[in-house]
């Protein structure tokens, strides 16, 4: 078993085998995987790949929360190491030293996430998805406890998972200025994760944003929030 283990999951983007090589050489004892789907072009990438069949599209409420927890799950399964780097296969986390952080500053039962300009404690149950570092033990309960979503009613993927997470998976039904500080260990997007990743302003004319700083973030999301017409 190596002791630690990077999990990339989404599609493949032009980025993703610029990320794969800046992991393979800033974590060099890593065991890497890319979990896609088997729609995606994943020639020439420098890593182990697993390839899944695309979720069927949720109703009324269409969303990628079974996505992420299928393409999580098939993930988890191909990795043998103590620790998971998990995160988006468009996102850089540039941090070389982003395990020893976790080691040394959250406890080994919660799930280190970065921030994304929020206070926690005015947004129930809202949890970055972008990236996660955990003991893998503690990310295979997130993932494979994790309920698929019916589509049967409008949520964020954010809220879902963090909020089945601690009321159906810990069976913990605490304040959330309890529990997000039980089970999360909130660290700086920039700062801490040195986070970066690249935005579609409009996939049409393939404008591109770079985002890598939590004042960027923010913008997009409000942006998006008052123009959804200029995401689509």
């Amino acid at each position: 078993m190596t002791k630690e283990g990077i999990l990339l999951q989404g599609i493949v983007t032009k980025w993703t085998k610029d990320i794969i090589i800046e992991y393979q050489k800033n974590f060099p004892n890593a065991e890497i995987i890319l979990s896609t789907w088997v729609d995606q072009n994943v020639q020439d990438l420098p890593c182990k790949v697993i390839q899944s069949d695309l979720p069927k599209t949720t109703a009324p409420h269409s969303s990628t929360i079974n996505h992420q927890i299928i393409g999580a799950r098939e993930g988890l399964k191909g990795l043998n190491c103590d620790v998971v780097l998990k995160s988006k296969s468009d996102l850089f986390i540039h941090n070389e030293k982003i395990f020893e952080l976790f080691e040394k500053t959250c406890s080994p039962e919660k799930i280190m996430i970065p921030t994304e300009g929020f206070d926690l404690s005015n947004h129930a149950y809202y949890v970055s998805d972008i990236c996660q570092v955990a003991k893998t033990q503690v990310l295979n309960n997130f993932w494979n406890k994790m309920p698929l979503y019916d589509g049967s009613y409008p949520t964020s993927n954010e809220q879902y998972l963090a909020k089945n997470y601690i009321l159906k998976i810990q069976d913990d039904d605490s304040d959330w200025s309890i529990t997000q500080k039980k089970y999360f260990c909130q660290k700086g997007f920039d700062e801490d994760f040195q986070a970066e990743f690249f935005f579609y302003l409009n996939p049409r004319t393939k404008n591109v944003l770079r985002l890598y700083n939590v004042e960027m973030l923010l913008h997009v999301g409000n942006t998006v929030q008052h123009n959804p017409l200029l995401f689509l």
